[in-house]
């Protein structure tokens, strides 16, 4: 029913938009949204008027950036799009594409870009979806990895990185008999209010089991296609109330007071983010990592997230000249130095991400794992991330959480 009163919502405003075409707006002008990614003296803001002012200066074009706050990221576009406000060029992440998608706000991109401009993007492939080039890979990486406390691990006696399930458990249960003050063996940050939590918290878990969200064609969860997905729970809910690895504590962290807990020596084993390595060396932090746990399988999660381009754009090719020049290995290579550390998205590109993890972004990429761009999507992963929650509480077997989600999900898509 909500995507039924977004897409009124969005054909009324478009009607207005249309309408409204060429009373005052510049046929030269480009907005462009990004979102923030700087941890550094130099903002996003500063970063993208200073690259792309000299562009804008050649081809005669006012270009506005505009840095969009991650807090009601999806909202934003949604209500900017429909108003016929939203911006030339975006910035979008997995789970946002499929609305847009059948909305038809998005431009299909394939034929804006020579066969010879498409064979320099490592990651063009990855933004063909739902029979269009809808994405042009932008940020791929930042893997989410499980990390390992090195001081903690010698004070309990572990003497090697775990590399299974088994393994971990092990492990977090050595750290807590070891009996260390405050220390959390495995930490989890299980309230942290986004959805992107379960991309360290079950994902790569349910992904190492076997076991996937959706099926291949994306119009139906599969999470009961085989018992992998309540093997990933179970284990999880064994780690917290069978072997009391995961404490109370995880249940009022988000991902950053993970971090914060972990840089302070206070964690054993956490699933965090390719950056948080950095920032943990800077911090004087002894830590090691792994690519993947093993069950089944390895997985690792890894982002996939895209520039778009609005349909109603003004000034299409204008935009994808902007869009190129973006992603060109100059553009990238400076904000990968001085915004971001990630691995290049272009083959001419060099490897400016953190050095240790360039053999996992070379030899590993068999195990790297997105989410899916499928019917309801963002529903269904708020709604897993809920049982799963209540899962932790104790409030549901893990048979429970994962069989809620697959009847909510066939309530969701039967509907739409």
């Amino acid at each position: 029913m909500i995507k039924k009163l977004l897409m009124i919502l969005f054909l009324s405003t478009l009607s207005f938009g249309l309408f409204a075409e060429g009373q005052s707006e510049s046929e030269s002008s480009l907005l462009v949204w990004l979102p923030p990614f700087a941890t550094g003296d130099t903002t996003d803001q500063m970063f993208w008027q200073e690259t792309i002012a000299p562009w804008a200066e050649a081809h005669n074009v006012k270009v506005d950036v505009e840095i969009t706050p991650w807090g009601g990221y999806e909202e934003k576009y949604l209500t900017g799009i429909a108003s016929g406000q939203g911006p030339d060029i975006g910035y979008m992440y997995l789970e946002m594409f499929n609305d847009f998608i059948e909305m038809g706000t998005l431009e299909d991109l394939s034929g804006y870009f020579t066969e010879a401009e498409k064979a320099k993007y490592l990651y063009w492939d990855q933004g063909n979806m739902k029979g269009g080039q809808y994405a042009l890979p932008f940020i791929v990486g930042n893997a989410r990895l499980p990390y390992f406390n090195k001081e903690i691990f010698r004070k309990a006696g572990i003497t090697e990185l775990p590399q299974t399930w088994d393994d971990l458990r092990a492990a977090a249960v050595k750290i807590k008999n070891a009996g260390l003050d405050d220390v959390i063996p495995f930490g989890q940050a299980w309230a942290d209010p986004a959805i992107g939590a379960l991309n360290t918290l079950y994902y790569p878990y349910l992904w190492q089991a076997g076991g996937d969200i959706y099926n291949k064609a994306g119009d139906r969860v599969a999470l009961m296609d085989n018992d992998a997905a309540v093997r990933a729970a179970r284990f999880l809910y064994d780690m917290r109330y069978k072997y009391g690895v995961i404490p109370e504590e995880s249940f009022s962290m988000d991902e950053s007071t993970l971090y914060q807990e972990f840089s302070k020596g206070r964690v054993g084993i956490a699933y965090m983010d390719a950056k948080a390595g950095s920032r943990l060396t800077k911090a004087g932090v002894e830590w090691d990592f792994i690519p993947s746990f093993t069950d089944k399988t390895k997985a690792i999660w890894v982002a996939s997230d895209s520039l778009i381009m609005n349909s109603q754009s003004k000034n299409k090719e204008l935009a994808a000249e902007l869009m190129k020049f973006i992603t060109s290995s100059e553009v990238m290579a400076k904000y990968h130095t001085v915004i971001a550390q990630f691995p290049p998205i272009t083959v001419d590109e060099a490897y400016n991400d953190n050095p240790i993890f360039e053999d996992m972004y070379s030899n590993d990429t068999e195990y790297f794992k997105t989410l899916p761009v499928a019917e309801g999507s963002f529903k269904i992963m708020d709604n897993l991330y809920k049982n799963l929650q209540l899962m932790m509480l104790d409030a549901l077997t893990p048979e429970e959480a994962i069989k809620n989600t697959v009847d909510y999900s066939k309530s969701i898509i039967d509907s739409e």
